[in-house]
């Protein structure tokens, strides 16, 4: 059975039909990139398969739980969310930032906590003086670089990322998802994107657009 399998996912707002019956499988493996334009729903495709937004039908299961139904707190550390745009907490600086999900989901000591923290954050290249920053002392790139750091401290079982390219050179990006591709390696995980980057979508396993409320096939053209 495939790790993660969305089931006739429905996603409607009172004044707009986003996704009709959305149906995917997603391995441990693979790395899905979904191609996105200017509000064309990508977020709300990511947040709903996380189970963060309310009034969705249908069903995503990850491993035995269906994130739609269980609770919060047995599904939520379970997920990374990468945030597109504020996604870090304005009263901590960086360092508590990505070690944030740790202090209530495990009983690592401060100290085994802080160790992960910096592990995580030399494999995304993150510069050890960024680490005392406050969230509005951050570049694009340094943002989403820490909120990546946060989405995988924890290890999670699947990691939903909104556009990680923002102010990337496309040198830097594709290291970045060649470093995603070794913790999925480490800590298997299914991987969905949101994107416009064409490194992205070529980097993945399996691409789609989205076209009249679904997730259509895409490949890129030459």
């Amino acid at each position: 059975m495939s790790a993660l399998i969305i089931q006739n996912l429905h996603v409607e707002y009172p004044d707009k039909l986003l996704f009709g019956d959305v149906n995917l499988k997603v391995e441990d493996d693979e790395i899905v990139a979904v191609r996105t334009q200017v509000l064309d729903g990508g977020t709300s495709l990511l947040r709903a398969i996380g189970g963060y937004l309310n009034g969705v039908e249908g069903q995503v299961f990850l491993d035995d739980l269906d994130l739609l139904v269980d609770g919060h707190a047995t599904t939520k550390h379970r997920i990374g969310y990468v945030y597109e745009t504020d996604g870090l907490v304005s009263l901590y600086n960086v360092l508590h930032n990505i070690g944030l999900p740790l202090q209530f989901h495990t009983d690592l000591s401060q100290e085994e906590i802080w160790t992960r923290v910096r592990e995580i954050g030399g494999r995304l290249q993150l510069e050890d003086q960024i680490y005392g920053l406050q969230p509005f002392e951050l570049n694009d790139v340094q943002t989403r670089m820490v909120t990546l750091a946060r989405a995988l401290i924890t290890r999670p079982r699947l990691l939903l990322v909104d556009e990680l390219e923002g102010g990337m050179s496309e040198e830097f990006l594709a290291a970045t998802m060649e470093t995603l591709r070794a913790f999925q390696r480490e800590e298997p995980m299914p991987i969905i994107m949101t994107t416009a980057s064409d490194v992205v979508l070529e980097a993945a396993d399996r691409t789609f657009s989205i076209e009249n409320c679904d997730l259509l096939p895409f490949e890129l053209t030459a």
